[in-house]
């Protein structure tokens, strides 16, 4: 679209205005409780217990989840906490918490890959490639029971038929790029191959395949149509069979899986600070993580078990101590498995409303060598909150003051760790960003606001290297800063904080606007004025939010809401020639299906609505400017309130991820409405 020279001069001006109106933290919560958050919180603690996580392969609802939750639950019994203790659900393969669910036990009693030298009738074991007990990983995950002696075949990718197209598979074992799970029904079920080998890389980055001695963590269906098992290996590893199998030798394998699905339960540790106010108590401010992963599984995410515990530590240390008053709010702590665990709780949650903020962390601790580089992340548009510039002046507090000292200044906050780094934090300050419990927390069935606080990338990211010796306690402690910090305040918000935070949204809408002018000119006519108009009913609705805390005086609110519009009167709108055909249907969301619809290990809408047929959607395959298909499908939902057209939940999304075809936002949410998750209103 074509801009004004008027209108970039506006550009320009807010840019200079918002450079030189950055907020500080100080402002509000005072120096001497940052300054005793600060001093109490240990980097080396969180590393001691996270030592410890990592020893256990933390599978759901498995004996080494249990025990690394024991460890957990002893800590914050040793704490002190007003409460600790375990929260059951079933894990039976048949009950539904919500759109989740109940995944059954994966129990395995042994699993060993073993190459085989000599002959037919005289083969012996020649070397161990893949041991449950030395290296948990080496065995997909759902991997169930089987035994066979058979060669190899390399498939490639193992996804389409081509790929098994005049080669030998049945009762052999096949050699696969692909995650397991993603061929188990084609290799064994279509062609009769006797099990899986995997060499599948782990999460895209520019440290992708780098690193070949990697093995990753493997995924079969946790409700299989095609049983099976699989043994996950290095690219090293493959790349040495492929050489081999290339020059026309036969690899002989005898590969042996005692494993099962069983019914059991679920074990989540919780815990909680209770509040002081009588009339505030009820309401929580919840800091979670999530329990599961891999052995060794120290970044993800073990990292942030023990954060969320260290701010528990250090948080009642201070308050026993009477150095801290007690909050207002009670602050609560929850160890669940990732996703599942979170839709368990708040679908069984009886006041779930009463949440009124989730911190979540998920990878909070990579050290230089990981290439981890951390985020704190506001949530989705759909959830405006004035949480988000909480957590992000927090953020800019601490880069400001870590960078100072890494280049040699005095600072109050150098926020380090006697056994970890100085690097500065550097931390992103990000809007949307999905993959954890967060998006549980933030879905349209609950949208309790909060933060997000993560590193990505990590080059070692769900691998048998993601080992504790990665770990750099400095950034443990300024995560738990972080987590500490922003729970306390929201703990304890009240009209007083309230001028402070208006402060704060004023400064930061200044800056929101300059971003908005620089989107405008890469949009037509017409998404950018609709694009101007979401705008200001975000601000709008970030000022809103603070009405969940404290009430706004009459008087502040007109204040704040004449600021809004006349920023937004000099920031101006374009005005489109004309517009394009809309979808004005109303969707409201059914109140009986709770939850997103895909989760860890099973996926509701791919359930109810098949599995082809949902590989035909167009808007899970597309790909924003600023957000991709996962996102789409996500906020489409979310943004499903009973109010607003097709149109305008398809303009939402061109704000917040970039331009999509309203087609595709309109065949998406006949979908849902196909399987009753929403309805015309």
């Amino acid at each position: 679209m074509r801009v004004s020279r008027i209108r970039v001069l506006t550009v320009a001006s807010i840019l200079s205005i918002s450079v030189n109106t950055q907020a500080d933290i100080r402002e509000l919560v005072p120096e001497s409780v940052l300054k005793q958050i600060a001093e109490e919180i240990s980097g080396v603690e969180a590393k001691r217990n996270l030592d410890t996580l990592t020893l256990y392969h933390r599978m759901r609802a498995s004996a080494q989840f249990d025990e690394a939750s024991a460890h957990v639950l002893r800590a914050l019994q040793h704490y002190g906490m007003d409460e600790a203790g375990i929260i059951e659900f079933a894990a039976d393969g048949e009950t539904m918490y919500g759109t989740q669910k109940s995944r059954p036990v994966w129990q395995v009693e042994f699993a060993e890959l073993w190459e085989l030298t000599g002959k037919d009738n005289e083969r012996v074991r020649q070397r161990r490639i893949g041991s449950w007990d030395a290296m948990p990983m080496s065995l997909a995950q759902d991997s169930l029971s089987g035994e066979v002696t058979a060669t190899l075949v390399d498939v490639g990718a193992g996804t389409t038929d081509e790929d098994y197209a005049g080669r030998n598979i049945d009762g052999r074992l096949v050699l696969t790029s692909s995650q397991p799970g993603d061929i188990v029904d084609r290799a064994v079920g279509k062609f009769g191959a006797a099990g899986i080998i995997s060499y599948a890389p782990n999460q895209k980055s520019a440290w992708w395949k780098q690193d070949d001695r990697l093995v990753r963590w493997g995924h079969m269906g946790s409700f299989p149509k095609t049983k099976s098992f699989a043994f996950m290996i290095s690219l090293q590893e493959a790349r040495n069979l492929q050489l081999r199998l290339g020059q026309g030798e036969d690899i002989h394998f005898h590969a042996k899986v005692i494993a099962e699905h069983r019914i059991g339960k679920h074990s989540y540790v919780h815990a909680a600070i209770t509040g002081a106010d009588p009339e505030r108590v009820s309401e929580e401010i919840i800091l979670t993580c999530h329990m599961d992963h891999p052995r060794p599984g120290a970044n993800d995410n073990a990292s942030g078990c023990v954060s969320i515990l260290e701010v528990a530590r250090s948080l009642k240390t201070l308050i026993d101590a009477e150095i801290l008053p007690r909050p207002a709010r009670t602050i609560r702590f929850l160890w669940p498995a990732e996703i599942e665990g979170s839709i368990m709780y708040l679908a069984e949650h009886p006041h779930a409303h009463l949440i009124k903020a989730n911190i979540h962390m998920d990878m909070v601790g990579g050290g230089p060598d990981t290439k981890a580089v951390f985020r704190i992340s506001g949530g989705p548009i759909s959830v405006p909150t004035f949480i988000a510039d909480v957590g992000h002046e927090i953020g800019h507090f601490i880069n400001a003051q870590t960078e100072a000292f890494a280049g040699g200044a005095e600072v109050a906050f150098p926020l380090t760790s006697p056994e970890g780094g100085k690097e500065p934090l550097l931390a992103l300050m990000e809007g949307i960003d999905m993959g954890s419990d967060h998006d549980v927390f933030r879905e349209g069935t609950w949208q309790i606001p909060g933060l997000y606080l993560h590193d990505w990338p990590d080059r070692y990211i769900h691998t048998n290297f993601d080992t504790a010796a990665n770990i750099d306690p400095t950034k443990l402690k300024r995560a738990a800063f972080i987590g500490a910090v922003s729970a306390y305040f929201l703990a304890n918000m009240s009209e007083n904080d309230v001028p402070a935070v208006l402060s704060l949204l004023k400064r930061n809408a200044l800056k929101r606007s300059a971003e908005l002018i620089e989107m405008r000119m890469q949009l037509e006519h017409a998404d950018a004025e609709a694009v101007t108009n979401i705008h200001w009913q975000a601000e709008r609705g970030k000022l809103n939010s603070i009405s969940e805390f404290a009430d706004v005086l009459k008087s502040d609110r007109s204040i704040a809401i004449a600021y809004l519009r006349n920023l937004a009167d000099l920031v101006g709108s374009p005005s489109a020639d004309s517009q394009s055909p809309g979808d004005d249907t109303v969707y409201e969301r059914n109140a009986d299906i709770r939850g997103p619809m895909r989760a860890f290990g099973y996926s509701y809408l791919t359930d109810k609505y098949t599995e082809e047929r949902y590989d035909e959607l167009k808007l899970p395959k597309h790909t924003g400017t600023n957000g991709t298909g996962g996102e789409y499908v996500y906020e489409a939902l979310n943004l499903v309130n009973g109010n607003r057209t097709v149109t305008d939940i398809r303009n939402w999304l061109t704000a917040e991820l970039g331009p999509v075809p309203i087609e595709y936002v309109s065949e998406y949410l006949q979908a849902l409405e196909s399987v009753n998750v929403i309805r015309v209103r």
